[in-house]
């Protein structure tokens, strides 16, 4: 049976810098020798760890799993995963948009814990305003790529939590 190209992707709470991806595929073909990545962010780079000089992540076709860790911050890509021969000649590609929230998931996550321990903070208009507008852009940009794999739209969104994130000393009174 030819390949049907797939993978799936991950990231772990502990750990948000590192994306997971899994080969699912079905099938065979013994002229794949070889798997890459290629992570591209919405302005057309490509995210690969520190030292890769290429810009595509090298995948060892023994391993059913690759772990890259390339994020600081949340991000909207295109994940484009590639089965290539001795040549380098793309045999198969498969396509997925996905959005890598988990900073500010966990982030806002944190601040439904400061609110769990401190109910007064619901008292707080900057503290539940800004709780909302986080949430808000993290919703916005998820649907972005749900709905129409735009990554553009989804970084804009994800770019505004990032901001808050480093502004939160300021936005967020977690000791009232």
């Amino acid at each position: 049976m030819p390949l049907i190209p797939n993978f799936s992707i991950t990231q772990t709470v502990s750990t948000p810098s590192i994306i997971d991806i899994e080969d699912t595929s079905t099938g065979s073909d013994v002229a794949i020798t070889q798997r890459r990545v290629y992570l591209q962010a919405s302005d057309g780079s490509y995210l690969v760890p520190t030292g890769v000089t290429t810009e595509y992540n090298a995948w060892l076709l023994a391993n059913t799993t690759v772990s890259i860790d390339c994020l600081t911050k949340d991000y909207a890509l295109k994940v484009v995963v590639q089965w290539l021969n001795v040549s380098n000649t793309v045999l198969y590609d498969k396509t997925i948009y996905y959005g890598f929230a988990l900073y500010g998931e966990t982030f806002d996550y944190g601040l439904t814990q400061n609110l769990a321990a401190n109910p007064t903070l619901s008292n707080d208009n900057n503290f539940m305003n800004n709780k909302e507008l986080i949430r808000n852009f993290m919703d916005s940009g998820n649907n972005a790529i749900a709905f129409n794999s735009d990554t553009f739209s989804a970084q804009i969104c994800y770019d505004k939590v990032t901001d808050m994130i480093s502004e939160a000393q300021y936005l967020f009174n977690t000791n009232g």
